[in-house]
């Protein structure tokens, strides 16, 4: 298997963060360096990057995402999983610190001058998935939380003097577990694949 295949099998979400690991400045460039190399709309290239390193900055931003997962996210989430022990993590994540504990947060927004609010996620979101490998490759952990309540969009603006025009989409916490994580638990692709219409099996 390739290395990037390799990459991609192991990857995993971390909620767990050692809150004295550390993230090099050298390695944040090379992960944001994959990130832009990821596919756009139109190649518009609509994504800022925050990088967040101080304590308390990054405690307010966990908290104001955490809001998405209190104000519903978290229900959907014991609702539609049997996985007790998946909760759990979740739960100590957004609610016991997991994620405040991650030295280093970066925020992506998508710049609605670029591209049509409507078609950021389609460039978004391939710059976070590009970011995330490249942080797995170089070793560390990560985890990616999205969405946010328009209060707290309106927040993270003022918290990272952001313009109007950008849009925060999605936060990136990034560095080290405290724990090995375990393998990543995925439903094969032959699974939830079919040919040539639905029910057809691959």
């Amino acid at each position: 298997m390739g290395e990037l295949l390799a990459v991609m099998h192991a990857q995993r979400a971390c909620r767990r963060f050692d809150p004295d690991g550390k993230v090099l400045d050298a390695d944040l460039e090379r992960m944001l360096q994959a990130a832009v190399h990821a596919p756009s709309a139109e190649n518009t290239q609509p994504w800022s990057f925050v990088v967040v390193r101080n304590e308390a900055a990054r405690a307010q931003l966990a908290e104001w995402w955490t809001e998405t997962w209190n104000a519903g996210g978290g229900d959907f989430v014991r609702r539609s999983l049997d996985d007790k022990v998946l909760v759990a993590d979740l739960e100590y994540g957004f609610n016991r610190g997991g994620f405040a504990a991650a030295p280093v947060v970066v925020v992506v927004c998508a710049d609605t001058e670029r591209v049509p609010e409507i078609y950021a996620p389609s460039s978004i979101y391939p710059a976070v998935q590009n970011l995330l490998l490249a942080a797995a490759d170089l070793g560390y952990a990560s985890c990616l939380t999205t969405g946010l309540t328009t209060f707290a969009v309106d927040r993270v603006r003022e918290k990272l003097q952001l313009p109007d025009t950008l849009l925060p989409m999605a936060a990136v916490y990034l560095g080290r577990s405290v724990r090995k994580l375990s393998p990543p638990r995925r439903r094969p692709a032959g699974a939830v694949t079919y040919r040539e219409q639905f029910g057809n099996p691959w």
